[in-house]
């Protein structure tokens, strides 16, 4: 079993900031600011984080067929296009399929963020 997600966002700075102790974690919140160097400022990050958390949860979801909160994943997305995802999920029925991230990847196309992501049972290639 496998799943795909994609999501596509709106690179809003201001959006970013009103929503950013919703969905991201104590944690993400203060790793903001490490994309910078590449020209995304804060309020956009988290804007990048919370549509890779779309993509996965996008992914996850035809294996798990539940809502996954947003303090169930921490997203690190990195300057080349790709991110590190950590599962915490606390749901039993989340833990016994043992799931994980395979791949995790994001692009600026024309003002959105387009993100895309690919998750699989533990042991199943």
């Amino acid at each position: 079993l496998s799943g795909i997600g994609i999501d596509l966002e709106r690179i809003d700075g201001k959006r970013g900031r009103r929503i950013q102790r919703k969905v991201l974690t104590e944690r993400e919140q203060k790793e903001l600011g490490r994309l910078e160097a590449v020209g995304i400022s804060k309020g956009e990050e988290v804007m990048l984080r919370f549509s890779l958390k779309e993509s996965v949860y996008k992914a996850m979801h035809p294996i798990l067929c539940e809502y996954v909160g947003f303090q169930e994943a921490e997203i690190t997305p990195l300057p080349n296009g790709t991110a590190y995802v950590v599962l915490n999920l606390v749901s039993q029925s989340h833990i016994r399929p043992g799931i994980v991230v395979r791949t995790a990847s994001w692009r600026q196309i024309n003002g959105f963020f387009l993100t895309s992501s690919s998750v699989g049972l533990l042991g199943s290639d």
